[in-house]
């Protein structure tokens, strides 16, 4: 591995928006972990934690700064991250993801975003729904649910009849995008099979 470039990842810096999701945080300190892995570098000691000091930029810098002085001989990657994450992400933003899920609609701005863009926010919005142990809040019952309760009505009289327990979530995105590319070339099918 002698001459091989591994740190890929970018910089943090605090002024930017995307930094207050925390999924994309989430993913940022997975490329962090790996890096410091592939360094041979074990997040436990303080070269880990001086590693991340040169990918902040802005207030988390200061954050960093700030977490030193308060902890002193007591930092560590792991408490770093927590006081991160807590800087970064909104105390609410869970909250809102809630209101987003119970809210959820296939229209947007008053125009049908269309199935797969639909579906594929649901497994978005899945997967950033976690509880305080880790697991995910929103479950493929759920989902599947979502998915069928706001399918377009010319769908729920000949799509939804049909429908078999045993269909996963992407059985039924699957079928449904076939209806939709039946109607957009007005040839809806009467007749539809399980997978």
């Amino acid at each position: 591995m002698e001459g091989i470039k591994i740190d890929a990842s970018e910089n943090l810096n605090s002024g930017d928006k995307k930094w207050r999701d925390s999924q994309y945080l989430d993913t940022w300190v997975n490329a962090i972990h790996r890096c410091l892995s592939m360094k041979s570098i074990r997040l436990e000691l303080k070269e880990a934690l001086d590693f991340i000091r040169f990918k902040l930029q802005v207030s988390a810098l200061t954050t960093y700064n700030h977490h030193l002085i308060k902890e002193k001989d007591k930092e560590s990657f792991f408490s770093f991250m927590l006081v991160l994450q807590e800087f970064l992400i909104p105390s609410t933003s869970k909250d809102l993801l809630q209101k987003e899920r119970e809210a959820a609609s296939p229209h947007k701005d008053g125009r049908h975003m269309g199935i797969k863009t639909f579906a594929n926010w649901l497994e978005e919005l899945q997967i950033k729904l976690i509880n305080k142990d880790g697991n995910q809040c929103m479950s493929e019952e759920v989902k599947r649910r979502k998915f069928l309760n706001h399918l377009p009505d010319y769908m729920e009289t000949t799509l939804v009849p049909p429908i078999l327990d045993s269909w996963t979530f992407n059985d039924l995105v699957k079928k449904a995008e076939s209806y939709e590319a039946a109607r957009k070339h007005g040839r809806i099918r009467k007749e539809f099979r399980a997978p």
